[in-house]
């Protein structure tokens, strides 16, 4: 293998790396206001994300009840409409492409990490073995209340130096007051 065709193969999977950590952290950023903004009576917020989001709290495994193209079906719109914007407007890119099928795989992230290991998908099941999926032990971690640290589903690399860092909570005191947004009140008094 020439010089020039390694180096091109170590960028690239370098920007892999990066495009995922991005999706990870942007729906971490979704699935942490998920649980700190508002509460259910927030108009359109409220019902189309906080009650859901409350629920599988409450029932975490329910997750896996649903058909998959339900659970999956508000993200996959959200990416969709997104990818076509960028097509059309001639702005495409791999990355970009990457970028929005790594978002749009959250949510299936996060049914794996509900689902008895036994009953996953064979290449999901090698993905979390090896560490480049999160599996439901490092989820787990979400759904010990109080609910507030491990935000991130797709890998299990950012929620350590997140946390580590105190970032969510930080970024609640930077924005609550900011924005003056609702704070739920189940999240300050779990303060």
């Amino acid at each position: 293998m020439h010089v020039t065709s390694l180096v091109s193969v170590v960028l690239i999977s370098l920007q892999v790396i990066i495009l995922c950590l991005a999706a990870d952290f942007v729906g971490g950023l979704f699935h942490w206001a998920e649980d700190t903004i508002g509460d259910v009576d927030t108009p359109l917020w409220g019902p189309l994300f906080v009650r859901p989001n409350n629920d599988h709290h409450e029932n975490p495994s329910a997750i896996n009840r649903v058909h998959w193209l339900l659970s999956n079906r508000d993200i996959l719109i959200v990416t969709g409409t997104l990818m076509a914007f960028f097509w059309l407007a001639g702005l495409m890119t791999w990355q970009i492409l990457v970028f929005f099928l790594l978002m749009g795989f959250n949510q299936q992230a996060h049914r794996f990490e509900h689902c008895a290991t036994v009953r996953l998908p064979v290449p999901a099941r090698l993905l979390q073995r090896v560490g480049l999926l999160q599996n439901a032990r490092h989820h787990w971690q979400h759904h010990r209340p109080p609910h507030r640290n491990a935000y991130c589903v797709l890998t299990p690399w950012l929620n350590p130096v997140l946390d580590r860092w105190g970032f969510w909570r930080r970024l609640e005191r930077l924005l609550a007051p900011a924005f003056r947004m609702p704070r739920r009140p189940d999240i300050v008094s779990r303060q």
